[in-house]
């Protein structure tokens, strides 16, 4: 009995010394995880890059091929998460400050890149920032080293392979420097290619932002030499960061060809055309409601030529 209550004596004499003890180091093992907790979360003080509204850009790109000019209007937006690609045939009829109509492949041949992309701009009353023209051969021989194939829907075009299977719509990867050889054998009207155009060249740059954003501003420097372009450094440097943006989301991509309908030998833009192009590019007012241009021939000075940009041996020269 004695050597039970030296036990039990020793054991309660034992426990009041190590509980506090253990408590404190318990209590201090709490707090070195709750301050390492506090270093590992990110700082709610630091500013997280977010698109703005000005992280935007429009271009019209004038692709020059032996026997024609191809026309897009494209726009990549992180603010609003879009790629846009709007085919237009060379034939389509465009507003002349000096009365009537002329195409777009006559302004271009006549005045250069400037004036088709000044002359379309007041017609669909939107704004395009940029424009480039760059041979065919050249952009689709970069591009094929830089982006993956597209994989393009051929659902509503005359060509091989566009009948739907049940349950899967037809598609065919399309590299960029396939893409004249298809359209030559091919052979499609004029609206329909310009459709046709829009999907191949949406579907590449929105594979390459996918790849990896700095691709579309790769391109433009690895082709700059052959090109006729307003975009300098600081565009390509914009491109980067918009398409940087683009990449770490899943960007919407909106592909179309202008409403109209070939009469005689000019392509006319139907009424709905303008409000189409305002819808997926933004309207003139909506980006610059400030800009006092009401003419192409006000927006042409918009378009001189970068000091830094030289023409492709078959560009002509802007006036």
């Amino acid at each position: 009995m004695p050597r039970m209550r030296a036990f039990l004596l020793s054991f309660f004499l034992t426990a009041g010394i190590l509980a506090p003890l253990v408590l404190f180091l318990l209590l201090l093992q709490g707090r070195q995880q709750q301050r390492q907790a506090q270093v590992d979360a990110p700082a709610s003080g630091v500013p997280i890059a977010l698109p703005g509204p000005d992280d935007a850009l429009t271009c019209l790109a004038v692709v020059r091929t032996e026997t024609e000019d191809w026309f897009l209007l494209l726009r990549l937006d992180a603010y609003n998460n879009t790629v846009t690609s709007l085919g237009l045939p060379g034939q389509t009829a465009v507003r002349s400050p000096e009365g009537g109509a002329v195409t777009l492949a006559e302004a271009c041949t006549g005045a250069g890149p400037g004036r088709a992309a000044a002359l379309l701009a007041d017609t669909l009353g939107v704004e395009i920032s940029h424009y480039l023209l760059g041979d065919q051969e050249d952009l689709a021989q970069a591009a094929a080293q830089l982006f993956a194939p597209a994989t393009v829907n051929l659902s509503g075009y005359d060509v091989p392979g566009a009948q739907a299977q049940v349950g899967k719509a037809p598609v065919q990867a399309i590299a960029a420097d396939q893409a004249a050889a298809l359209l030559a054998e091919w052979d499609l009207d004029a609206d329909q290619q310009a459709g046709m155009l829009a999907n191949i060249a949406g579907e590449l740059l929105l594979a390459a932002i996918q790849t990896d954003g700095i691709l579309p501003g790769q391109l433009l420097r690895d082709t700059s030499s052959g090109l006729l372009t307003t975009l300098t450094s600081a565009e390509f440097a914009s491109i980067d960061r918009i398409c940087g943006f683009l990449s770490t989301r899943q960007p919407e991509l909106q592909t179309q060809r202008l409403p109209g309908r070939m009469v005689g030998a000019r392509f006319e833009l139907d009424e709905e055309a303008p409000a189409l192009a305002a819808r997926l590019l933004g309207s003139k007012e909506a980006i610059d409601p400030e800009s006092g241009a009401d003419s192409a021939s006000d927006s042409a000075s918009a378009f001189a030529p970068a000091a830094s940009a030289s023409p492709s041996p078959s560009a002509q020269p802007e006036e």
